[in-house]
Parts: structure tokens; C-alpha cells; sequence
């Protein structure tokens, strides 16, 4: 592992210890994303549309 890597491992950890992150394992293989891109397949624009009407009122 470079010191890059070490340095964020160190970092994470602090962070759990200290309950300002919360970390959990996946319950079951994670998709690629080919399979994302496959499941999600014809669902249109509804989330780029929503995004691009929110984007600004922050």
C-alpha cells in the first residue's frame, strides 16, 4: 500500500473510532457496472431532469 493509501486507511479509521463515520459490508455480491447500466436501462431522464431543476436553490 503507497503512504497515499496508508495515509486514508489512517484517516477512515480515525474517523469510525471516533463515530463521525459509519462503515457496513454489502449484504450480497455488489453489481458491476455493466449490470447497472443493464437494470437501469429505460429509465429515461427522470434523475438528470431533477437534478437539473434543483441545481441552484441550495
Amino acid at each position: 500500500m503507497d503512504d497515499m493509501a496508508t495515509e486514508a486507511r489512517a484517516w477512515q479509521n480515525r474517523l469510525v473510532a471516533e463515530g463521525k463515520l459509519l462503515t457496513f459490508a454489502p449484504e450480497g455480491p455488489v453489481p458491476s457496472l455493466d449490470e447497472i447500466e443493464e437494470l437501469s436501462r429505460g429509465w429515461g431522464t427522470a434523475v438528470s431532469e431533477a437534478l437539473d431543476w434543483t441545481r441552484g436553490k441550495w
